[in-house]
């Protein structure tokens, strides 16, 4: 769709609602929400130093800048809502000499931007949302472009068992990537049962192309997701915050000439022509009980997999223990957390089996701030600490011990599919290594005025010996400044 068309159906939407009148006699503006967001951020990386001879001398160092602006219209009536949402994204200063062949593919987020679309600067506007939801007791249905986030289908009351629900379980296997510039919607059509105590949602969708490719209107034709999730939201008064989740997912990708990402022989991925469909099941728990002068928190979250990875049987599982303990009525409320992360890799290259945990279209960034892995082929040991020593101050800390499970299989970057010709992911052989490397970041953020928010983050690399394999240097930077504005 033309841009110009986009922007003409938005101005048309809002001068339609606005004479409208309500039963009641109000006026429109009782029904019509207007939506505006703006996002700045600018983003510095240092990456892994790649061999000699194999980039121009730097390239793995740069900076870039971009902005996300979002505008819109939410009209909504006790049982229809109407929502249209459009994005415009703009990229400059993207670095053209750090998209490197295999094994050090990209050098960092600026590079994989350019590696999408080959332009810098790059910008275009695009339809964001665009949807129709019913509404009728404890029933909702939405048809269109959405958003979905695996795992949020509700957020607990508890404002820590929330904190937890979005920063360790949702979006592990499905999400919008809003980390990035540009983000992923999802068309096609999601129901929920919505109770007090519990929640069933059922959706089934295509992705648009988005993420690190700046073309996002258009839906990946050949890749389609379904699941279904039912969440247990509260026990009763009675006992503890808890939150409890069993969950189904399809994914089908039968786009046959895209080369898929694991570790068989590429003459052999090359031949292999065959769709990748995936189930997974799972569930995840959460937990939250008084103890002492503060109060425990316990996560668990686990899923197994099976179904076909082109000519190969796919059967592939990973886990999540975590814990932590918070001192809420001390000074900056100091919650440390720990916990232990890992997904299955696979040992025979040769055989027809895969069993590399598969992460379908997750936001991946939440998991791993400085993105250079994935929970792919990975066990990550973890150590967090939160501060808030200002109601407008939030503060994070994190140290994380990285390994591939599997030498023989690869180490794995990526956030699922961006556009119809890429995979989604990238991988270098471990070559029967196993350390990764150790990651220790600061993140901060500030709220300045409810509607404006300031956000900083630095992270740095101690890479290991599987990264020793690809690059000659294995230290690594990545950091950001942004400036949210929310209306």
């Amino acid at each position: 769709m033309d841009s110009r068309a986009l922007l003409a159906a938005l101005v048309c939407s809002v001068a339609v609602a606005l004479p409208a009148r309500a039963e009641d006699g109000r006026g429109s503006t009782d029904h019509l929400t207007l939506l505006l967001s703006d996002r700045m951020r600018g983003e510095f990386v240092d990456w892994f130093d790649p061999p000699p001879g194999v980039a121009p001398a730097g390239a793995e160092r740069y900076a870039f800048f971009a902005n996300q602006l979002r505008a819109g219209a939410r009209l909504a009536f006790p049982h229809v809502a109407l929502t249209l949402e459009l994005q415009h994204t703009e990229l400059a200063n993207l670095p053209e000499d750090a998209s490197l062949p295999p094994p050090q593919g990209n050098l960092g987020t600026g590079a994989t931007y350019f590696a999408n679309t080959r332009r810098s600067p790059q910008g275009e506007l695009f339809l964001k949302q665009g949807n129709l939801t019913l509404q009728g007791g404890a029933f909702t249905a939405t048809l269109g472009r959405f958003d979905y986030r695996d795992g949020l289908e509700t957020v607990p009351a508890d404002p820590a068992l929330a904190y937890l629900k979005r920063s360790r379980i949702a979006e592990r296997l499905v999400g919008p990537f809003d980390f990035t510039h540009v983000t992923r919607s999802f068309d096609g059509g999601r129901v929920a049962w919505d109770h007090a105590a519990w929640n069933v949602t059922a959706w089934g969708a295509r992705p648009t192309q988005g993420g690190y490719e700046v073309s996002a209107n258009v839906e990946v034709g050949d890749v389609w997701l379904s699941g279904i999730a039912a969440t247990l939201a509260r026990l009763g008064d009675w006992a503890p915050p808890v939150d409890a989740r069993v969950f189904y997912l399809f994914y089908h990708d039968g786009r046959h000439d895209v080369l898929k990402a694991d570790n068989r022989p590429l003459a052999v991925r090359a031949a292999d022509r065959e769709p990748i469909s995936v189930h997974t099941g799972g569930m995840h728990a959460l937990g939250r009980l008084a103890a002492g002068p503060g109060a425990i928190d316990v996560l668990l979250w686990g899923a197994l997999q099976a179904g076909h990875w082109g000519e190969q049987d796919h059967a592939a599982w990973a886990y999540a223990v975590e814990a932590g303990y918070q001192l809420s009525d001390a000074p900056a409320a100091p919650w440390l957390r720990l916990g232990w992360n890992q997904s299955s890799g696979d040992e025979e290259p040769e055989d027809d089996k895969h069993r590399t945990f598969f992460q379908p279209i997750p936001t991946p960034r939440i998991y791993a701030q400085t993105p250079f892995y994935t929970l792919m082929n990975t066990s990550d040991f973890f150590v967090e600490l939160v501060l808030r020593p200002h109601e407008r101050l939030f503060v994070r800390a994190d140290w994380h011990w990285l390994r591939v499970t599997q030498g023989e299989d690869l180490w794995y970057q990526g956030g699922g599919v961006t556009k119809e010709s890429l995979f989604g992911y990238a991988g270098a052989p471990a070559n029967g290594r196993h350390g990764l490397g150790q990651l220790v970041d600061v993140s901060f953020t500030l709220t300045l005025h409810p509607r404006l928010t300031l956000g900083t983050y630095f992270g740095h690399v101690f890479g290991g010996a599987v990264i020793g394999e690809s690059f000659a240097g294995t230290d690594a930077n990545y950091g950001y400044a942004e400036l949210t504005f929310r209306y």
